[in-house]
């Protein structure tokens, strides 16, 4: 029994649905953010304190998490709820977690992550 050329066309594309859905999870944040901890790792890769956080399009890292955007949907006022799949230092499991990212109304430069259950775990700022 041979492939015809369009079954395997249709083969390839749907071999590629799951890449090309993984490449949309990514916020419309462009470059990196961070809080002035962050900022610095961000720059040269070392852990001032434990007070670190560091967003970018495909996920969020802090001083004992590091998240890979799998999910981000985009509500109508702009607010983005991703949902990432994050280690955390120490463990030898993996978790499913849940964040909203949203820009502050009053100062548009400042982005604040919030818990699911809409606690802020941080607010952060473009890294120069």
């Amino acid at each position: 029994m041979s492939v015809r050329p369009l079954s395997l066309v249709a083969l390839v594309l749907i071999g590629l649905a799951p890449v090309a859905a993984r490449a949309e999870a990514t916020l419309t944040l462009e470059g990196t953010w961070g809080n002035a901890t962050g900022c610095k790792y961000a720059k040269d890769g070392l852990y001032e304190n434990d007070d670190m956080i560091l967003l970018k399009p495909g996920g969020i890292e802090s001083y004992v998490t590091l998240c890979e955007w799998v999910q981000v949907s985009t509500a109508s006022n702009g607010t983005q709820v991703v949902t990432g799949l994050c280690g955390h230092e120490g463990e030898g499991y993996q978790t499913v977690e849940t964040y909203i990212v949203e820009k502050d109304h009053a100062d548009p430069t400042l982005v604040r992550i919030s818990q699911s259950t809409g606690d802020v775990w941080g607010e952060v700022r473009k890294c120069p």
